[in-house]
């Protein structure tokens, strides 16, 4: 679980939003954590959700659990992004190479038969 710890951008942990919205920090670290939350609407939003849950007691847990299911989420979309992933650009162009030298080969063989009948 440790590697799902932290949802939020390197500029605050989760464990300093918690503090904040718990109102257990110093003026200066409020001050830095409100600054993120300007700052970055992801932070805001993080913070305005989790202020508007009733049972604050259990807000550990279900961060736990977000960063969880987020890890998650993230880790599929990686797997289907990477089976999805377009053909390599060299496979293209050495492609479009072949048949350019196919159709130009082919092109020159009619022309030198039709010109020597």
């Amino acid at each position: 679980m440790d590697e799902h710890k932290h949802i939020l951008p390197d500029t605050i942990s989760d464990e300093l939003l918690m503090q904040y919205l718990e109102g257990k920090l110093s003026p200066q670290d409020a001050r830095r954590v409100e600054e993120a939350m300007a700052s970055s609407d992801f932070i805001g939003d993080a913070a305005e959700g989790l202020s508007a849950m009733d049972n604050k007691e259990n807000l550990p847990h279900i961060v736990g659990d977000l960063n969880h299911h987020l890890a998650t989420l993230t880790k599929q979309q990686k797997k289907r992004l990477k089976k999805n992933r377009p053909l390599d650009i060299n496979w293209i162009v050495i492609s479009i190479v072949v048949l350019t030298i196919v159709a130009v080969g082919g092109y020159l063989a009619v022309h030198f038969m039709l010109k020597h009948h």
